[in-house]
């Protein structure tokens, strides 16, 4: 089943809500445009009788993941503000769109919702009739690439494999043995092999290895040594900083009511003393967790926040809205790596904030000064670590 809309049919994102109602009419669902929730438009609603479900519908002009996933994510929140607000019982369904969406991208899209909104249904078109959809009832809607971009779809690779999430979380566990306690949550032993390792970091044995037989490999592990000693430490660091720059996804947000310069301290201090099932995990990030850690050296940074899944909820008891214009007060970014940024946090005054390495690795390539912030970082914390090469 296929759109034969071509490329230079779909301009706007008014253009793509006709595409995805033609798309729902043609599988024989009935189509609302621009119905009333509460104080707000939905951009549509679709009901084939069993299931009816509120669409947001979100438009880029280049179908890149560093364009479609905030707006997919500002899609998944807005479906489900609606659905909240909408006097009949319907689901949310969120809708990304570009004029042309790379099977890869989309792809990757898919893992990103799966991840991070795996109740939410999500749906990616473009104006070459790429269709794909996630929900429940919505398989039929699906459309495939055309002809020239048909090919098989191989996962992407965010990362090399030494830095995929388990093998950060392990990496910290061994360069953090050299590192204060008040700066890194890890388990404190002597690690002599794979098994240890393993039982240290709580993976499988298998896991372990593959990382201890990647780092020997490549002359990260000192041979000599009694115990799993990581060597040229700053070439790793190096490497893991530029592996790691594709490693969140950043949604800006803004203070539902203002409550002065401490808000973002105070606010997750609040959400993490909470006793609810099942919680996103959360802490300060970047600059705040520098601050946080008495390691800040950049006055008047932006404020981040890591929030290992994206809802309303969350969201609400953080404070914080989206959607809203103006430059964010709070920027909230979701890991691609949650093992590796939640387990090794530490409290510092009751708040959970990022480890040292996590600050690091994330201020390295970050454009407002988040280069001396590094530079500081390493020169108070991470130099002694650099004198281990071989």
């Amino acid at each position: 089943m296929r759109m034969p809309a071509p490329a230079h049919a779909a301009q706007s994102g008014a253009d793509f809500e006709k595409i995805v109602a033609g798309a729902f009419r043609k599988a024989r669902w009935r189509v609302r445009r621009h119905p009333a929730a509460g104080d707000m438009r939905a951009d549509l609603v679709v009901d084939d009788g069993a299931r009816k479900y509120i669409v947001a519908v979100k438009f880029a002009a280049e179908g890149r993941r560093d364009r479609l996933i905030p707006l997919l994510s500002q899609a998944i929140l807005q479906a489900q503000a609606l659905a909240r607000l909408f006097p009949e019982r319907a689901a949310p369904l969120a809708v990304a769109a570009a004029r042309r969406v790379p099977d890869s991208v989309a792809d990757h899209i898919m893992q990103f919702a799966e991840r991070h909104a795996p109740k939410v249904a999500v749906g990616i078109i473009d104006g070459e009739g790429f269709r794909a959809f996630r929900g429940p009832g919505l398989d039929g809607l699906n459309a495939k690439p055309s002809a020239h971009r048909a090919s098989p779809v191989v996962p992407p690779q965010r990362l090399p494999d030494l830095f995929s999430d388990l093998n950060q979380w392990m990496l910290k566990i061994l360069i953090g043995q050299h590192l204060p306690a008040s700066l890194i949550e890890i388990p404190r032993e002597p690690i002599r092999n794979a098994s240890q390792l393993a039982k240290a970091a709580k993976v499988s044995v298998m896991s372990a290895s593959r990382l201890v037989n990647q780092l020997t490999d490549r002359g990260f592990l000192d041979k000599s040594s009694q115990h799993l000693q990581v060597v040229r430490v700053e070439e790793l660091l190096e490497w893991w900083a530029s592996s790691n720059r594709e490693a969140a996804k950043e949604i800006p947000a803004h203070w539902i009511l203002k409550a002065g310069k401490d808000q973002l301290v105070a606010a997750v201090r609040k959400y993490s003393s909470g006793r609810i099932h099942n919680q996103p995990r959360c802490c300060l990030g970047l600059f705040s967790a520098a601050d946080a850690l008495g390691l800040g050296f950049v006055r008047g940074a932006s404020a981040h926040v890591y929030l290992e899944s994206l809802t309303l909820d969350a969201l609400s008891r953080l404070g914080l809205a989206t959607g809203r214009s103006g430059p964010p007060d709070v920027t909230v970014r979701m890991p691609a790596n949650p093992e590796a940024v939640f387990r090794p946090r530490v409290l510092a005054d009751n708040v959970p904030v990022s480890d040292v390495l996590q600050v690091w690795l994330d201020v390295s390539s970050h454009p407002a000064r988040g280069k001396e912030q590094a530079r500081e970082i390493q020169r108070r914390v991470l130099k002694p670590l650099f004198g281990k090469q071989r």
